[in-house]
């Protein structure tokens, strides 16, 4: 008897349920508040009801937007059973389920003021009064061909949302997290993040795609919302990840969220051995993000940014000093082929392992006094110099080289996808290898005590050749001879004055 009642009470709530929650008229009831509540047109393919473990309505196939900028498979609102004599939804917990929501929005999730609760309802309609707890399953922010899946656990309180638990999934990125928004409105608040791995590349992506008021409607949507709209902190850390294919690790940094920008700040990173500390900037609000790097690197191991840049051995040291850059784009390649600025960078006890500086110069003048010394390369102190940065090209007019053997300064540049190098610079002999040059070498080219010759650099990083320049080296041993010789008469005047005086 008792089993009978309760499945007859179970099969009249179940029909009370499907008859307030679940028919067409309730259905077309809640796209109406929700498209007037997102100011975009709202469809729900078809909804039914279901009490257990809950009372609730199951909206399938929901979409935001024309053409549809989101798309939930599954939607769930569960709610008491006061829902099915009062219809209203009090204190729901919401559940959006395998969903695509298309970046950059035409329009705002959580606009800035909501319609208030059955201001225009009718005494029949289903009214959604408030939400308690609020999770996502799979929910795919899509930038492009880049794409974070999202899962979401969070309670609502008026208008703040806590979240509890956060987890977010690229092809390369894992993210977890927790936090809260202060105001889901404005989307304002602040999260704590761990990413292991992290790809900058996708975060580029799909936070300029996040942040973007690229679209017409969303610029004039951004103009009428209150100032603030969209101001997230997220403090971020990384063990390990990559950016343009170059691994790093130890990263550590805050980003600043708004509406048209967003910014890393401070940023610190581990990589090619050494450390980078500084902040980046990101402008969204054009069609391309402009990115702004400025910050300082210490001890980067020029081995390993030879071996990833394809011009293996070509420098060795440790590298450091200050970078000012600026590029456009979202993804690495952009980035890459637009970056442009300024670099004051120096390399410290290295060496060029192909080119063979000193052999050339000796060499170039004639047999040497002494035996020619082998080609072994050329060991450096110090090499380095301004740098501008421009179409793929570092040039630089105070280039500078010291070592033991020779002192080098002049101009030049590089060709970063290339490795191709093209260089003038004039080199000073030391004073032990200039008492070792030929006569001729030391009577034509010697100034100050040191042989100083013109030279002509060229090839690649990873195969490099030096030449001297003849014509300039044939004008300065004429300047010199010419001086050498006005000297010697001068001197020669001199003596026959005060000896016939």
């Amino acid at each position: 008897m008792a089993a009978g009642l309760l499945a007859v009470l179970g099969l009249g709530l179940y029909l009370a349920a499907r008859h307030v929650l679940a028919s067409d008229l309730v259905r077309a009831q809640i796209e109406q508040q929700l498209s007037a509540r997102f100011g975009q047109p709202v469809h729900i393919a078809s909804a039914d009801a279901s009490i257990f473990p809950r009372i609730a309505v199951d909206l399938q196939n929901v979409t935001v937007g024309e053409p549809a900028a989101v798309h939930l498979a599954h939607v769930r609102v569960a709610t008491g059973l006061r829902a099915l004599f009062s219809r209203t939804i009090a204190d729901a917990e919401v559940e959006l389920r395998d969903g695509r929501i298309a970046l950059p929005l035409p329009f705002a999730l959580a606009p800035a003021a909501a319609p208030s609760a059955g201001s225009s309802a009718s005494a029949s309609s289903l009214t959604i009064a408030s939400i308690r707890l609020i999770s996502l399953r799979n929910i795919a922010l899509v930038a492009g061909a880049q794409s974070l899946r999202l899962d979401l656990e969070s309670s609502l309180a008026g208008d703040r949302l806590d979240i509890s638990s956060l987890t977010a999934r690229a092809e390369k990125t894992r993210i977890t997290g927790r936090g809260a928004l202060t105001s889901l409105s404005r989307v304002e608040g602040r999260l704590d993040a761990d990413a292991d791995p992290l790809d900058l590349d996708e975060m580029i992506a799909i936070g300029s795609a996040l942040t973007s008021d690229a679209s017409p409607s969303r610029r004039r949507q951004a103009r009428a919302a209150p100032q603030g709209t969209l101001h997230l902190v997220i403090a971020t850390k990384a063990p390990k990840g990559q950016f343009a294919g170059y691994a790093f690790r130890d990263l550590s940094t805050t980003a600043d969220v708004t509406a048209g920008q967003f910014s890393l700040s401070p940023l610190a990173v581990r990589i090619f051995g050494g450390g980078f500390k500084g902040a980046l900037a990101a402008d969204t609000a054009g069609a391309a993000p402009r990115l702004r790097l400025n910050g300082r690197v210490d001890g980067l191991d020029m081995s390993e940014i030879m071996k990833v840049s394809g011009a293996p051995g070509g420098v060795t040291g440790r590298l450091g000093g200050t970078i000012a850059l600026t590029a456009e784009g979202s993804s690495a390649l952009e980035i890459m082929r637009t970056a442009r600025g300024r670099l004051g960078v120096s390399i410290t006890d290295g060496e060029l392992p192909h080119l063979d500086m000193i052999r050339t110069v000796v060499l170039a003048f004639g047999k040497p006094s002494g035996a020619p010394p082998q080609g072994s390369g050329t060991a450096f102190s110090r090499l380095g110099g301004t740098f501008a940065l421009a179409s793929g090209v570092l040039t630089s007019d105070d280039l500078a080289l010291a070592s033991r053997d020779l002192d080098m300064r002049g101009r030049g540049s590089v060709r970063l996808a290339s490795g191709a190098i093209a260089a003038r610079a004039d080199v000073s002999l030391s004073r032990e290898l200039t008492a070792q040059a030929g006569t001729d070498l030391r009577r034509y080219a010697q100034e100050d005590g040191r042989v100083v010759v013109p030279a002509v650099i060229s090839g690649s990083l990873s195969n490099p050749s030096v030449s001297v320049d003849v014509v300039a080296a044939g004008r300065r041993a004429l300047q010199n001879e010419l001086q050498r010789r006005a000297k010697d008469f001068l001197g020669g005047l001199f003596k026959k004055k005060k000896g016939g005086g």
